[in-house]
């Protein structure tokens, strides 16, 4: 595994925390964002002046990473829920070689412009569990293996049916059962169970009071208990994460919500990953999008977002070496895709045919 891949490849999850902000006068804002996020004059100072600014949280689980980030944009909320639901285009570009939403209910054509990566084709003949370079199923390596003839020349067209037809069936499981249907992955020698590692993620409590609990709960518990006025979609990518292109699939729920002292509308948008072919165990990314806390009179917004994850190589005597390496690196991703997403929304909007720059690799 390629330590830069990894670095630029980490970041996702909260814990609802930040939604009080919503709530906050611009000095409450600040007063939480230092004393309870740690950021310093200079980071209050740099953030009111366009940056971005990102903190690191410490973390219970050696494999876990989490950062907040905040940046303050020149579009409203309104505008950059708007942008990011056409997220064919918001997402786009060279990095993101492959993207597709998917369709309600969704539908075997949705995946028909996903192809495996040369490198996960020239692996899958001889994955076994235990032993295997993509995170899959046994019965997911069992089907590779069965029912590909990899002597033949359509050998890699045959792989890439079957890899659409188990993306579809899981996120068709997924919708009817919730975690559980997400199964375990069997790439190394101990399974490791998806839905155990993301309700590993939501243990955690972040700095500020817990706002969203219905969305949380939702997160947990799906597909029960929709919040009210919320709407969800799902899409997969394909992404550059360093040596492995990445094939990862996504829940999307946006969430509106009262805005209280703050100007506008304010909205939490979570992004869970169900599946990821590398590196990732789960993934969870909550972002809050709220009016601008300094300036109530122009047509802008900040936008919060905490991002977890728990992913491979952060344990053991190697992980001991290579975790605040690969920290600091998830942080300097972090901070890049934001500033990606700052530069997305601020732009005229893109269409999926005329892509724009693509985000540094992070969901």
């Amino acid at each position: 595994m390629s330590l830069s891949a990894l670095a630029a490849a980490t970041c996702l999850i909260a814990a609802g925390a930040f939604i009080s902000l919503a709530a906050q006068s611009e000095s409450t804002l600040e007063r939480l964002l230092a004393d309870q996020v740690d950021f310093s004059d200079d980071d209050l100072r740099a953030l009111d002046d366009g940056a971005v600014v990102i903190t690191t949280l410490d973390t219970r689980v050696r494999q876990e990473l989490a950062h907040i980030g905040v940046v303050y944009l020149d579009v409203s909320a309104a505008e950059f829920v708007d942008r990011f639901r056409d997220i064919e285009a918001f997402e786009s570009g060279p990095g993101i070689p492959q993207i597709g939403r998917f369709s309600d209910p969704p539908r075997i054509e949705d995946l028909q412009g996903l192809t495996l990566p040369e490198v996960d084709l020239e692996s899958l003949p001889y994955c076994r569990p235990g032993d295997c370079e993509l995170k899959l199923s046994t019965d997911g390596m069992k089907r590779f293996r069965n029912e590909v003839d990899w002597t033949s020349p359509t050998a890699a067209e045959q792989a890439n049916q079957i890899a659409r037809e188990m993306i579809l069936e899981l996120l068709l499981a997924y919708r009817a059962e919730g975690n559980g249907a997400l199964g375990a992955y069997a790439d190394s020698d101990r399974p490791m169970a998806v839905a155990e590692q993301f309700r590993g993620l939501l243990t955690n409590r972040d700095p500020l009071p817990n706002s969203v609990p219905a969305l949380l709960t939702y997160l947990e518990h799906y597909p029960l208990g929709l919040p009210p006025g919320a709407d969800e979609f799902f899409y997969w990518t394909v992404a550059d994460f360093g040596l492995k292109q990445t094939i990862r699939v996504n829940h999307v729920t946006i969430y509106p919500l009262a805005s209280g002292a703050m100007p506008g509308e304010v909205y939490a948008i979570a992004i869970k990953q169900l599946y990821a072919s590398h590196y990732f165990h789960t993934t969870l990314e909550l972002r809050f999008v709220t009016g601008h806390p300094l300036q109530s009179d122009r047509d802008g917004s900040a936008l919060v977002s905490i991002t977890r994850s728990r992913n491979d190589g952060m344990t053991g005597f190697k992980g001991f070496f290579l975790r605040p390496i690969i920290r600091g690196r998830s942080r300097d991703a972090v901070r890049g895709y934001l500033e990606h997403v700052r530069r997305q929304v601020e732009s005229p909007a893109p269409t999926t045919k005329s892509r724009g720059t693509s985000p540094p690799t992070v969901p």
